[in-house]
C-alpha cells in the first residue's frame, strides 16, 4: 500500500521508497519507536530545530496532546524558564505538567492571553499553537510579545484563512509568525537522535502511552479520542 504522505491508514503492511525507512535500535519496542515519528520529531524538533529558544525564554504551547507534549519537554533542554501550557481539559493539563510545564491554563476557563500576560507580564518570547485551528493560532500570536515569534505548528483543515493586523500586530509589535512541518527535521539524523534519548532516559515516550489496543478495536480506540489523554498504540 503506497498513500498521500506515506500514511498506511493502519494496513499491515505498506510500500515505501526507501528515503522514508529509517534504521532504530533493537533496543526500542515497536510501540514505543511508533512515538517517535510526528510526535517526538514534530513537537521536540520545532524546540530544537527552528525556535530559537534561548536560555531564560518564556515558551507558551496552546494544545497538549501528543505533539504538544513533546513541545512542553522539547523546551527544557532549551533552558526555558517558563513554560505555559494551555488547553480545555484538566486531565491534559495535569500531564502537561509531568512534561516540565511550569504554568497551566484552561481555557476554557478564562481567557488564555489575558493569563499568559499576567503570568509574563508581556506576553511569552515563543508561541506554539499545536492544534491547527484559526481561533487559537490567533490565541498564540496575541500572547506572544512585542519582538517574540510565533510558531504555527498544527495541520489545519486546507483553506483555513488567518487575518492579521498586519501594522498594529506585526510591524509596530516587531512580532514574527512562522509555520513549521515535522519540526523541520531530517529522519535519518533525528529518529537516531531521539531514540538515543529516549534510551538514556531523556525522552519520554512511555508516559506518552495512554491505551494499547488491538486492530479489532480500532473503533473503540476513535471512540475514546475525545476524552483520552496522551497517544493510542495500536497493536496488529
Amino acid at each position: 500500500m503506497y498513500l498521500a504522505g506515506n500514511v498506511g491508514t493502519f494496513a499491515e503492511q505498506m510500500i515505501l521508497h526507501e528515503n522514508y525507512v529509517v534504521k532504530f535500535p533493537d533496543e526500542i519496542p515497536f510501540d514505543k519507536a511508533a512515538l517517535l515519528g510526528c510526535g517526538a520529531i514534530t513537537g521536540v524538533g520545532v524546540v530544537l530545530n527552528v525556535a530559537d529558544v534561548k536560555h531564560g525564554s518564556t515558551v507558551a504551547v496552546i494544545g497538549c496532546s501528543g505533539v504538544g507534549l513533546n513541545t512542553i519537554y522539547g523546551a527544557h533542554p532549551a533552558s526555558a524558564s517558563r513554560i505555559i501550557a494551555i488547553d480545555v481539559a484538566d486531565d491534559k493539563l495535569e500531564l502537561a505538567r509531568s512534561f516540565g510545564a511550569t504554568d497551566v491554563v484552561n481555557s476554557r476557563e478564562v481567557d488564555p492571553v489575558e493569563a499568559v500576560r499576567e503570568l509574563t507580564g508581556e506576553g511569552v518570547d515563543v508561541a506554539y499553537e499545536v492544534i491547527g485551528l484559526e481561533p487559537t493560532l490567533r490565541q498564540a500570536l496575541d500572547m506572544t510579545r512585542r519582538g517574540g515569534m510565533c510558531y504555527a505548528v498544527g495541520v489545519a483543515k486546507p483553506g483555513t484563512k488567518l487575518p492579521v493586523d498586519i501594522t498594529g500586530g506585526m510591524v509596530l509589535g516587531i512580532k514574527g509568525l512562522r509555520g513549521t512541518y515535522m519540526g523541520s527535521s531530517n529522519i535519518k539524523r533525528d529518529i537516531a537522535f531521539y531514540a538515543d534519548l529516549y534510551l538514556q532516559g531523556r525522552l519520554k515516550l512511555d508516559e506518552l502511552v495512554a491505551q494499547t489496543i488491538s486492530l479489532e478495536e480500532i473503533n473503540e480506540g476513535y471512540a475514546a479520542m475525545a476524552g483520552i489523554v496522551g497517544r493510542s498504540v495500536i497493536t496488529f
